[in-house]
């Protein structure tokens, strides 16, 4: 039997066994079209995106009825959707990037498939796979999503830690009473990454003095101005004061803006740690 064709009916074999040969999107599979990849990139709520600049990738890997490895990048069109005729054989799940400006940087995202499939598909009936560009909200794979854990959530994640000991001052800190909760403001001072308009946004956290390091999770990624309350058992409260990252100085509000990393392929937020205090 000749190579090629033994190696493309050992991967049909596993395809059938592990019953992979369907979508599970019933949409996508009823738009699909024979021997095309096709799908559409929107946002979250379906909309088209229409930010400035952006640049999309969509790529999707297989194995061809002659036994090649390839990889397909269909061109996305001015409304966010593609199609490319693809060959007999083959094909993993597709995936995608979008490349956006921001503040006068680019930096890039990866595209969340909508119901994606796993295993391989064959090419022939066609294969259908919609994105959308999520920057915040649960990720799927969490199947219950915990606000304190950092890798359930699209959006940034702020590290917080109360300072035991102040740079500015050379004092040490005295530890907050257990059970006190520290209520943390944002007030966006530029548009959200996908263009939208950010919202102030208040978050309380639990401050713990077995553990002073905790973080702010699922943060729309933006600039913003920011600033906490500590709200203590017998129920006072008092301003905290937050270190600002370039003088290393602790004063009532701070600003967070966002970098690429170095390699240009991602959203960091600096800076990485935001210590504050109460005195």
């Amino acid at each position: 039997m000749n190579g090629w064709f033994s190696h493309y009916l050992a991967l049909l074999l596993v395809l059938t066994l592990s019953g992979c040969g369907g979508t599970t999107d019933s949409a996508n599979a009823a738009s699909a079209e024979a021997s095309q990849f096709t799908g559409r990139i929107t946002n979250v709520d379906g909309s088209p995106i229409t930010l400035p600049g952006v640049e999309f990738e969509i790529n999707i890997n297989g194995v061809t009825a002659v036994g090649e490895n390839n990889n397909f990048r269909p061109p996305v069109g001015p409304d966010g959707t593609f199609k490319l005729k693809l060959p007999q054989g083959l094909f993993y799940p597709p995936y995608g990037t979008i490349t956006f400006p921001f503040e006068g940087k680019k930096y890039i995202a990866e595209l969340d498939p909508v119901n994606p499939y796993k295993g391989t598909r064959e090419g022939a009936p066609g294969i259908a796979q919609n994105f959308v560009w999520r920057i915040s909200g649960p990720r799927p794979t969490a199947l219950n999503p915990d606000i304190n854990n950092a890798t359930h959530w699209y959006g940034l994640t702020m590290p917080t830690n109360y300072a035991p000991y102040r740079d500015d001052t050379q004092q040490s800190t005295k530890p907050l009473p257990d059970g006190t909760k520290i209520v943390w403001t944002f007030k966006p001072t530029s548009k959200l990454i996908d263009g939208s308009d950010g919202k102030p946004m208040t978050i309380e956290r639990k401050y713990s003095a077995m553990s002073s390091l905790d973080s702010v999770n699922d943060l729309p990624p933006a600039n913003y101005e920011f600033s906490a309350v500590a709200i203590f058992p017998d129920g006072s409260t008092k301003p905290a004061l937050v270190q600002e990252w370039e003088e290393r100085k602790y004063k009532p509000t701070a600003k967070l803006s966002l970098q690429p990393y170095a390699n240009g392929n991602t959203v960091i937020a600096v800076p990485m740690q935001i210590s504050f205090v109460v005195e």
